[in-house]
């Protein structure tokens, strides 16, 4: 009886082995669902699950159920036995949202494939891919309280992973990275979240966008998918990329702070990888300046040409060159900065009202080699002189005014070390402060 079941089992083996000779699967669909200029490359994920190396394999395509095209792959690298190979079928086009697309198994090494699971897969074309002006594009990444859950790639035309992100380490943070691709192109965007929540855990939920030029081509809600996501962007043809003064959402924000125009204080934009120079424009009513660095700090100094003026609610917008300053992309969004009068000057300027006239001087005390007087409220000629304690004029000189603008002082020793007066006089008003000489 044991023989006899050995001999069965003994025969019955070549007889299996020989059923699955010749047998493919496709695993999955790695091309594109939205169009590119109405045409998309499929991409199938195909393992050779007989028992014969796979040399070459017929896939029949459907469109909408009609016979569209048979694609006779042969393989370049022959597949064994479990091997898995990407191969990019022939373009389709024509397309148009809606059209069921149906990929079909023939034949493995010219035989009929024996094992008819897995032999077909099908797809729904999504629309066209969202087309953009720039072909560097920014994907900008908000994680919610799981970020190590979350990962983004773009896939080009033939399911290559031309850029990738996560997964992430800090919780309900913007992760922007920058990705220059080929221009004209399209891309699939795949965001998975392996907790199967989204990204909508915590107090803030997350997002993901693909940005080109400033313009937010994709803008996917956190709380809009659970496992995965799936889109496709188009690239334009221009090389220019849009930045902007850091904000709320960046580590070290320059939008809305209060800065010195001494040198101590810088304000911060965004990097913007292979940017050559950074230009910030500074805008107030009719002032505009424009000043480039070589990296995308500036430090605030007193500059010779237009300098900024304390007390004030500038405009600031920045832009990029990739060529050394030959030309620039254009500017990105605007936010305001205030400047502020030195530190030993803010207290008093700032105190007075918008619409109040005055002056400081600074520092205060002082040893008289460098005073500097701080106006607000006043344009034109004005007097100034400085009086003793018995109202004698010990010094004067007549100073031409600008609203808002510091104006230096030089007593070149004239006046020696006590307590003074100092007197300005604009007009028919006039202004008097105390000034210790040391």
């Amino acid at each position: 009886m044991r023989t006899s079941s050995l001999l069965i089992a003994a025969l019955l083996v070549p007889v299996l082995l020989t059923a699955q000779s010749f047998d493919a699967t496709i695993l999955s669909y790695e091309g594109l669902d939205r169009t590119c200029d109405g045409s998309i490359t499929p991409v199938l994920r195909i393992q050779n699950t007989g028992g014969e190396t796979m040399t070459s394999c017929d896939i029949d395509i459907l469109r909408n159920g009609l016979a569209d095209n048979t694609f006779n792959w042969v393989l370049a690298v022959p597949a064994l036995t479990g091997e898995v190979r990407k191969p990019a079928l022939p373009t389709i086009t024509g397309l148009q949202p809606g059209d069921q697309l149906e990929f079909r198994i023939t034949t493995v090494n010219t035989q009929p494939d024996e094992v008819a699971t897995g032999n077909v897969i099908t797809r729904t074309v999504q629309g066209e891919s969202v087309e953009g002006d720039s072909y560097r594009v920014l994907v900008e990444v908000r994680t919610d309280g799981d970020p190590q859950e979350t990962t983004w790639s773009l896939k080009d035309a033939t399911g290559v992973a031309v850029a990738s992100g996560g997964p992430y380490t800090n919780a309900e943070t913007v992760e922007r990275s920058w990705v220059d691709l080929d221009p004209a192109a399209c891309y699939a965007l795949r965001v998975d979240d392996s907790g199967g929540n989204g990204m909508d855990a915590r107090a803030l939920p997350g997002y993901v966008k693909v940005i080109a030029l400033g313009e937010e081509l994709i803008a996917l809600d956190g709380a809009a998918f659970t496992s995965s996501y799936d889109d496709a962007v188009r690239t334009g043809a221009d090389g220019c990329a849009v930045t902007q003064l850091t904000n709320a959402d960046d580590a070290i924000p320059s939008c809305g702070t209060q800065v010195f125009l001494n040198g101590t204080s810088s304000i911060q934009a965004r990097a913007v990888p292979g940017a050559t120079h950074y230009q910030f424009q500074f805008s107030f009513g009719t002032y505009l300046r424009r000043i480039a660095s070589t990296t995308p700090s500036l430090t605030l100094t007193p500059w010779a040409t237009l300098p900024l003026k304390p007390g004030r609610i500038y405009e600031v917008q920045v832009r990029v060159s990739f060529d050394g300053a030959a030309t620039y992309c254009p500017f990105g969004p605007a936010c305001t900065i205030r400047t502020r009068y030195p530190l030993t000057a803010t207290r008093d300027m700032e105190a007075m009202a918008d619409e109040d006239a005055g002056f400081v001087l600074y520092p205060n005390p002082s040893d008289g080699s460098d005073i500097t007087l701080a106006v607000r409220g006043m344009d034109g000629l004005a007097q100034v002189e400085v009086l003793d304690l018995s109202g004698r004029s010990v010094w004067q000189r007549s100073v031409q005014l600008t609203d808002e603008a510091a104006h230096a002082l030089a007593f070149d020793g004239a006046v020696p070390a006590g307590l003074y007066i100092v007197r300005l006089t604009a007009g028919e008003r006039t202004f008097t402060e105390r000034l210790v000489l040391r």
